[in-house]
């Protein structure tokens, strides 16, 4: 359970889209060990202005890892909810510009490339929601779910995913998996 939630709850379908372990874990990984070295640093040399400084700052990294790196996202007919370890951050449809994929890379992907994971501009400000492209399937069942103002939102046909990549739920417990992959 999130410390900080603005999603109301509700009884309606939805879509779940997963960010990747590995995104998580490198993300917290990070945090944890430059916590770790400015601890160190001031442990070892006393609170001199650099360490603290460094110390301060590895607590941002961490404290941002925790509160604003998606772990999930649930779309709702209503909504998008960015879930994070410490919060459930709900965007409304109407506040939300634009839905674009992430670029993977910078050397390796143009700029139109389409190869990441789904972000909601809100007028000049972008919000991950997850890291990794979900499957043909999970964007199908998407555009359902929205219906007519999927189009408008920026998921048009030509943004779908190829077929045959792996659900963003694969790897996650039967609890996350749609009921159609409960069985498996």
């Amino acid at each position: 359970m999130p410390i900080f939630s603005t999603a109301p709850e509700t009884d309606e379908p939805s879509v779940v889209l997963h960010s990747t372990w590995t995104g998580i874990a490198m993300s917290y990984a990070g945090g944890a060990l430059f916590l770790a070295f400015a601890i160190g640093l001031v442990a070892v040399g006393g609170p001199g202005v650099v360490a603290v400084g460094l110390l301060l700052l590895s607590i941002v990294f961490a404290a941002v890892a925790l509160a604003d790196l998606p772990l999930a996202a649930e779309f709702r007919r209503d909504g998008v909810v960015r879930r994070t370890a410490l919060r459930h951050h709900f965007i409304p449809w109407e506040r939300v510009t634009r839905l674009r994929r992430m670029r993977v890379g910078v050397l390796r992907t143009r700029r139109d490339g389409r190869g990441g994971g789904l972000v909601a501009e809100i007028q000049r400000r972008k919000y991950i929601l997850v890291d990794t492209m979900e499957s043909a399937i999970e964007f199908d069942d998407l555009r359902r779910l929205l219906g007519e103002q999927s189009d408008g939102l920026g998921l048009r046909v030509e943004t779908r995913p190829p077929d045959g990549r792996s659900p963003t739920w694969l790897y996650r417990s039967s609890k996350w998996k749609p009921e159609s992959a409960r069985g498996r």
